[in-house]
């Protein structure tokens, strides 16, 4: 069984790796997320599964993941976008 403390430290880590992924996409890197899906539902499934007590000392460090999440989320539309155009200014 997953421990509160366990959840709470890999949320910390993945707010971690999300804020090194938003920083590497502004300076015009690709970056490999294919492992974030998993881990933000793997580390949502345990949250849930905490008793109400334990589930109230995630909620804090859940809700600045997906803040990131979300930032990261416009980011990368916005990476998107001026690729877009830069192929098309290309030819």
């Amino acid at each position: 069984m997953t421990t509160v403390n366990n959840i709470i430290t890999r949320l910390n880590e993945l707010a971690d790796f999300i804020t090194e992924a938003l920083e590497r996409l502004e300076k015009g890197e690709v970056i490999n997320l294919s492992h974030l899906d998993e881990e933000v539902e793997t580390l949502c499934g345990q949250a849930m599964s905490l008793p109400p007590a334990d589930a109230a000392k995630v909620q804090e460090p859940m809700a600045l993941m997906i803040n990131k999440l979300e930032l990261l989320g416009l980011a990368l539309k916005d990476f998107q976008a001026l690729m877009e155009k830069e192929k098309n200014r290309l030819g």
